[in-house]
């Protein structure tokens, strides 16, 4: 970006936490519960959906038609039990980040449901980093739609214009851009040394 951000969005799932497998274990028990099974690959190709999108994807890939309701309700009451036992990783250059940005705004804005990320936040011990947490039950719609990175910006009272991304997946990268914010694809090979400009620029302001 040509000027230096006054805030930071991070994404979650990803980003500042390492939760695939986690999500994948939960999904797939939510699945064979009501007899069905969801493969690891067709999973992993669409980490960066939400909840809703993936099982759609499901539904269209195989031509099944599961209770989806239930299956969406299961898959994160089972997540959060495995978030709650620690069952995930952080991304220690992500959080180091978020750590020397220090008091500087910040937040949060995740595909997931609130009640998960907050308990992945917690369990993790970053969650007191973050001015606030946008989810998708607060706007209703999942990225690629950049209404949570607007609401993210309104609330920290930061310009859009203003804020950096962390993002790992293609739907929050193209959230980004429509929300008018410069980003960061943590996947690039670059993206290291863009993460270590910023922890340069935090440690001295």
């Amino acid at each position: 970006m040509p000027h230096p951000p006054k805030a930071l969005i991070f994404d979650c799932d990803g980003t500042l936490i390492l939760s695939a497998e986690l999500h994948y274990q939960a999904f797939s028990a939510a699945f064979a519960a009501q007899g069905h099974q969801l493969d690891r690959d067709f999973y992993f190709a669409r980490t960066g959906l939400s909840r809703r999108a993936l099982l759609a994807s499901w539904i269209e890939f195989t031509g099944k038609t599961p209770n989806s309701n239930q299956l969406v309700d299961d898959s994160v009451r089972l997540a959060k039990i495995l978030a709650l036992a620690g069952q995930f990783r952080t991304n220690s250059d992500i959080v180091d980040l978020a750590r020397a940005w220090g008091p500087r705004p910040s937040a949060v804005a995740s595909n997931g449901e609130a009640g998960l990320v907050l308990a992945m936040l917690k369990t993790a011990g970053i969650d007191s980093l973050f001015d606030t947490v946008v989810t998708i039950d607060q706007v209703g719609v999942p990225k690629p739609d950049p209404a949570m990175f607007l609401l993210a910006a309104a609330r920290l009272e930061v310009s859009p214009v203003d804020c950096l991304v962390l993002e790992d997946s293609a739907q929050g990268l193209e959230a980004a851009e429509r929300a008018g914010m410069a980003a960061i694809d943590i996947r690039a090979p670059q993206s290291l040394s863009r993460i270590e400009a910023l922890l340069a620029c935090s440690a001295i302001q």
